[in-house]
């Protein structure tokens, strides 16, 4: 009951994903990556235990057939599962258990993968494939977020939306940008927000990581929209 879309910025160099269900918190569940290397879903019936094994398969060199096969190693009654990969090379592999709820199924394209089970229709997912492309010189954040909104209106998941997440990459080990709604009438609508006025801010938090005697303070990052 959840559809995901994954993509990369050849521009920027980073990669992430975003999501979007039914349920409460899906950035919690739902989704890992890893800079420079790709992204691993599971969802569905969600085990968040088996990003682990797709990543690690990832970060060695393995292809995405062979990082999902790893994953589905590792899976429990893989046919309740919903697994998705896409390495940085633009590659993916998708596997779509025979119990996941009707309409279920991915689309993979140029940089991006569409996944989602419990949908409308095939529509979603073809529908959350052109809106990553719509805008190919948008930042990487806002084409994820524009996914999403694109696969609800085609038709979206069969129950009404509550929670979304966005996670993206650059060149470190932690996450670039990491924002979550758990619980929304309009969580789709409060992720673009959430990102429109965090991705002024990602940058700077990124440097007082890395040199933080050179990077300004919490009080300069909250209250200038331009940092």
């Amino acid at each position: 009951m959840t559809f995901s879309v994954a993509g990369i910025c050849r521009r920027s160099g980073r990669i992430g994903f975003a999501v979007t269900t039914s349920s409460m918190a899906v950035g919690a569940r739902v989704g890992a990556a890893a800079a420079g290397r790709g992204v691993v879903f599971s969802q569905a019936r969600t085990d968040p235990r088996l990003h682990r094994p797709g990543l690690e398969a990832v970060s060695t060199g393995a292809s995405a057939d062979a990082a999902l096969e790893r994953m589905l190693a590792a899976a429990t009654q893989p046919e309740w599962r919903q697994l998705g990969v896409l390495l940085a090379d633009g590659s993916a592999a998708f596997h779509t258990g025979a119990a996941c709820l009707p309409w279920s199924g991915a689309r993979a394209a140029d940089d991006c993968l569409a996944i989602g089970n419990f949908l409308a229709g095939p529509a979603v997912v073809d529908a959350m494939v052109e809106g990553f492309h719509r805008v190919p010189s948008a930042p990487l954040a806002e084409r994820l977020v524009e996914a999403l909104a694109a696969g609800e209106r085609a038709g979206s998941e069969r129950d009404p939306l509550r929670s979304a997440a966005v996670q993206i990459h650059a060149e470190q080990s932690f996450a670039w940008m990491d924002l979550r709604v758990d619980d929304d009438p309009d969580p789709i609508g409060a992720l673009r927000g959430l990102a429109t006025r965090f991705a002024g801010k990602a940058d700077a938090y990124t440097l007082r990581a890395l040199d933080p005697g050179n990077a300004p303070d919490s009080h300069d990052i909250e209250h200038d929209d331009s940092v």
